[in-house]
């Protein structure tokens, strides 16, 4: 008996040193001249570009499985990539949202997609209130102020735990709930009970314009989602198990059929399909870092950030993976996204502001 439980502890152990990235060394490095960009100082958890515009909307201000702080505002940003580079700091302007229906004071918002309706973006925002119930808030973008017109809020009983979304149509979108209780604490709980029970709470939903239709269930914490209409591509990180799925989805969007498996050896937050069909991450290199950041998102402490590129075959049966940008926490904290336009990097955070860089040479992705 003795011999069993030192085995279960040092199997434990074992777990959760793997689990928590202990003894893992993240080396610096950038793709060319990096800035921090001025304006969303309580981070940019996602972004969403649209590039006929050449510019990016920015959601800040989460509030997410974390205890209340009454000084967090939610905003949404826009960076315009057309701004003189240089020596000037670059900026992101602050989008005032109007709409009889909008609360401000319970607005969080956490994922971020978009669609052109009858000419105009509209933008589709996961939302998490102060006492941590779940919206996609919809607003059309007004580019004469520029604002944002708050269209109306959705909640249904499938926004279980919602974390990221990708619109796949006018008003129908695919998303992510990353797990079932709704505490910091619950949450902890689930991950225990996911590596010892292998109990996989997470589930993936399409949003047809009218009703939610379960697409994925059995999954570890499914977060960052995007979608590749040119090649019918729905990706899925897989953040606790450290992978990203590729799956092909049906014409009516209501099944997903699964093509390949990456291991990404990194826990990768949300996603960005670039041109080229290659999918952008932004990751936590150092679990065990970004479980003390994120409860000081006010403090000092920092967290490594890493940005990963995957590359996959004309089959999706292989991938190359690089890594275009590393940090060890000095100079960005808590990476959630990559995103890319005109050989220009932006690379958001949960909780501690937005950094621009510039690609010296595409070769360096």
């Amino acid at each position: 008996l003795a011999g069993i439980g030192l085995f279960a502890a040092l199997s434990g152990w074992s777990a959760i040193y793997q689990l928590t990235d202990m003894g893992r060394t993240v080396y610096s490095h950038r793709p060319g001249v990096c800035r921090r960009v001025h304006g969303p100082v309580q981070g940019a958890e996602d972004i969403e570009v649209i590039r006929a515009e050449g510019i990016a909307f920015i959601t800040s201000g989460v509030l997410y499985l974390t205890p209340r702080r009454k000084n967090v505002k939610g905003k949404i940003f826009l960076f315009d990539f057309n701004q003189k580079l240089g020596a000037s700091q670059l900026k992101a302007t602050y989008l005032p949202i109007t709409g009889d229906s909008f609360d401000p004071a319970n607005f969080h918002p956490h994922g971020i997609s978009h669609w052109v309706v009858n000419g105009v973006i509209r933008l589709y925002v996961i939302n998490h209130d102060n006492e941590f119930n779940h919206s996609i808030e919809i607003f059309d973008y007004d580019p004469s102020g520029p604002a944002l017109i708050h269209n109306t809020s959705l909640k249904h009983p499938t926004l279980i735990r919602p974390n990221n979304l990708v619109a796949v149509g006018p008003d129908k979108f695919i998303f992510t709930n990353d797990g079932v209780t709704q505490s910091l604490i619950g949450n902890l709980v689930e991950i225990v009970i996911h590596n010892i029970l292998q109990c996989k709470c997470g589930t993936v939903y399409y949003w047809d314009g009218q009703e939610s239709h379960l697409l994925l269930s059995k999954m570890a914490a499914p977060n960052g989602i995007a979608y590749d209409a040119n090649h019918n591509k729905l990706f899925v990180s897989e953040i606790n198990h450290r992978r990203l799925h590729v799956y092909e989805l049906s014409k009516n969007k209501r099944t997903a059929t699964h093509l390949y498996t990456v291991d990404l050896h990194s826990a990768c937050d949300n996603l960005f399909v670039h041109t080229d069909g290659s999918v952008f991450a932004g990751c936590h290199p150092l679990v065990i870092q970004i479980m003390r950041s994120i409860a000081d998102c006010d403090g000092e402490k920092t967290s490594a950030s890493q940005a990963l590129r995957v590359q996959f075959d004309k089959d999706y049966k292989t991938a190359t993976l690089s890594e275009p940008y590393a940090n060890d926490g000095t100079e960005l904290s808590g990476s959630t996204i990559v995103v890319l336009h005109n050989n220009q990097m932006l690379i958001g955070t949960i909780c501690k502001g937005l950094l621009h860089c510039e690609i010296a040479d595409p070769a360096v992705l």
